[in-house]
């Protein structure tokens, strides 16, 4: 991508924001039922899963800024870290996942870092990403077994959306999602610590392939970027592994978490935590297919598809928005005020 390129438009804001907005609508119009929401009063429980899914976004945060400033070498203030991770975020709520990558490459150069350090960036977080993920997925299959993909029927508020019960039906297919985020997390590892020279070798040979010489220039920089990132992080000690690895711990698992203190706050009956906590992940690897902006609209119906047991009957929609507001649309509000300001001092510095 170009350095000058400029990856934001009135379409890539209008577009999610509309499917959303649309999607919300309809789930409010066929699923919401007003006496179960007439029936939700202010508690203790109400008040603390509340105040609990709000540090959980604060904790995400925190841990996001904590892991960009080590992987950053702390080139960033604390005040562009906060503006960084907003946007990246807002990047997310506004691009198809294929294009977050590019968008957030850009975010990174025009923030003073490097180009070269810019895809380090990019790859050692994806790893870690990938890592956690992976990890702390397997843990809770140790725990839990089948479960985590034990899906019934037998939910009332899917009752009449073919939609929602065609995806609790595809969800035993998770695993599918599982072993290709497995597979890319071997890969960058192999890649990055590894095989680094071995895989710059590969992505050249790769480049001259007929099919794929549209591809060269892209699949030669790739491959001296990685061994370039390897080189860049292959010397530093053990306790910045241990920071980056327990920084993404934090970050991920507070994101799960958020849905299961909503559950909490709005449960009549008692239910698992560590299931309702795996099931964010299967949540995950279905948000994470390449859909709209922002994955507007899948959002929400994956939502209620996957944790309709876990929400008292007729309250699906409602907790979902919720969610959606913690989790989505914060960070498209928080985009739109840190952007202008964030693009005023790019120009000042050009």
């Amino acid at each position: 991508m170009s350095e000058n390129a400029n990856p934001i438009n009135l379409w890539k804001l209008i577009l999610p924001i509309g499917i959303g907005v649309s999607v919300s609508a309809y789930l409010i119009a066929t699923n919401l039922n007003l006496e179960a929401l007439h029936s939700v009063h202010l508690s203790q429980q109400l008040v603390i899963g509340l105040l609990l899914a709000a540090v959980t976004v604060i904790c995400r945060d925190a841990a996001f800024m904590y892991k960009m400033r080590l992987s950053t070498g702390n080139q960033l203030s604390l005040l562009k870290t906060f503006q960084t991770i907003t946007l990246w975020e807002f990047g997310v709520c506004i691009t198809p996942k294929i294009s977050v990558m590019p968008f957030v490459l850009y975010l990174l150069i025009k923030s003073g870092i490097s180009s070269g350090r810019s895809v380090a960036v990019l790859m050692l977080n994806g790893f870690f990403d990938n890592l956690a993920f992976v990890i702390v997925f397997g843990v809770l299959y140790f725990f839990i077994g089948n479960d985590i993909l034990s899906f019934s029927f037998v939910c009332a508020d899917l009752e009449g959306h073919k939609i929602m019960q065609g995806i609790r039906g595809f969800a035993d297919y998770a695993w599918v999602g599982y072993l290709l985020i497995l597979s890319a997390c071997t890969f960058l590892g192999t890649a990055l610590f590894i095989m680094p020279h071995a895989t710059k070798i590969f992505f050249h040979e790769l480049a001259e392939v007929k099919i794929l010489t549209r591809f060269k220039s892209r699949l030669i920089f790739v491959g001296d970027e990685i061994e370039l990132t390897a080189n860049e992080f292959k010397n530093k000690p053990f306790s910045f592994w241990m920071k980056m690895s327990v920084a993404t711990l934090i970050n991920w698992v507070s994101r799960y978490m958020l849905a299961v203190s909503l559950f909490y706050a709005f449960a009549v009956t008692d239910f698992s935590f560590l299931t309702a906590l795996s099931r964010q992940y299967v949540l995950w690897i279905f948000t994470s297919i390449p859909s709209t902006p922002g994955a507007s609209g899948v959002a929400e119906l994956s939502f209620i598809a996957l944790n309709c047991e876990f929400m008292p009957v007729g309250l699906s929609t409602a907790i979902a928005l919720v969610w959606r507001l913690y989790s989505y649309y914060l960070y498209l509000i928080l985009g739109l005020i840190v952007l202008p300001k964030w693009a005023k001092q790019i120009a000042a510095s050009s």
